[in-house]
C-alpha cells in the first residue's frame, strides 16, 4: 500500500512529467485515470499560462502565443510553483530563457522577462511615505568622519535591471498604446535601468552608468564609501551631490538607515 507523500508525488509526476501518465501512478488512476490527469495537466497548465501572461506581456508579444505557451510549459515542468498564490510566480522565468534553446535567436528575450518581473514586483512592492525633507534633515546631522559608513534605504518599490540591449525602447515600442515608429536597433547601445512605483504609476528611468552603479550597491545594503567606489569604477565623472539631490527628491533614496 502507498504512502500518502508516495501517492501525492506520483500524482505530481503524472500532472508536470512527460504527457502519458507517469509510471506507477496506475495504483491511483487505473482505466480512466489518465484520461482524469490529462484533463486535470490542461486545467492547471492554462492557469499557468494565463498568469505568466498577465506578468510577461512583452515577452508573448515578441514571440507570439504558441511560443509563449510552449515556454511557459518548459519552464513549469522545470520550475513548478511551490505557493498556492501564481501572482507572485515567475520571476525566474528570465533565467529560464536564458538556456531555452528556441530562444536562441532572440537574445535580448531574457533581459525583457526581467525587466517585466521587476515591473511586476514594483506594482506588488508595499508603499512607502517619500518625506524628501526629513531623509535631507537626517543626512546633514550625520558628522562628516561618519559618511562613508552611512547606509540609506531605498524606496521598496525599486529593482534594477542591466542589459547589453536596449530593452527600454523594446518594451516602449510593445506597448498597447504605442503610436508611431517601432522600430529598435539592437546594436543602439546597452540600458541600466531603474523601476520604481510613484504617484503615477510604475516609473521607468535609464540611469548613467555611475548612478546605476551607486543605487544597486545601496540597494545592496552597502556603505555610502563602498557605493561611491563601485559608481566612480562604472563612471569617473560621478557625481556624488547630483546624485543625492536627484534620487532623494525623486523619493528613491527614502531614508538614512539607522541601524
Amino acid at each position: 500500500m502507498p504512502s500518502l507523500r508516495d501517492l501525492q508525488q506520483g500524482f505530481a509526476d503524472a500532472v508536470f512529467g512527460p504527457q502519458d501518465v507517469a509510471p506507477g501512478f496506475s495504483v491511483v488512476a487505473p482505466a480512466k485515470g489518465a484520461e482524469r490527469i490529462a484533463i486535470y495537466r490542461t486545467a492547471v497548465f492554462a492557469n499557468y499560462r494565463n498568469a505568466l501572461s498577465a506578468t510577461y506581456p512583452v515577452v508573448k508579444r515578441l514571440t507570439g502565443a504558441p511560443f509563449f505557451h510552449a515556454a511557459v510549459d518548459a519552464f513549469v515542468r522545470a520550475h513548478p510553483s511551490t505557493s498556492g498564490d501564481l501572482n507572485v510566480y515567475g520571476g525566474s522565468f528570465g533565467d529560464f530563457l536564458v538556456a531555452y534553446a528556441p530562444a536562441a535567436e532572440l537574445p535580448y528575450l531574457p533581459d525583457v522577462a526581467r525587466l517585466e518581473w521587476a515591473i511586476d514586483e514594483a506594482q506588488r512592492a508595499p508603499d512607502r511615505v517619500r518625506v524628501p525633507e526629513a531623509v535631507l534633515a537626517a543626512l546633514t546631522a550625520v558628522p562628516g568622519e561618519s559618511l562613508p559608513e552611512l547606509r540609506f534605504a531605498l524606496d521598496t518599490s525599486c529593482r534594477f535591471v542591466a542589459s547589453a540591449y536596449p530593452i527600454l525602447r523594446i518594451w516602449q515600442v510593445n506597448q498597447p498604446d504605442h503610436v508611431g515608429d517601432d522600430r529598435v536597433m539592437l546594436d543602439d547601445g546597452a540600458d541600466t535601468l531603474l523601476v520604481r512605483r510613484d504617484p503615477r504609476g510604475i516609473a521607468l528611468e535609464r540611469l548613467a552608468a555611475g548612478d546605476f552603479a551607486w543605487l544597486a550597491a545601496l540597494a545592496n545594503s552597502a556603505p555610502l564609501g563602498a557605493a561611491i567606489d563601485a559608481a566612480q569604477s562604472a563612471d569617473a565623472n560621478f557625481d556624488l551631490g547630483i546624485a543625492l539631490r536627484t534620487h532623494i527628491a525623486a523619493g528613491t533614496i527614502a531614508a538614512v538607515a539607522t541601524d
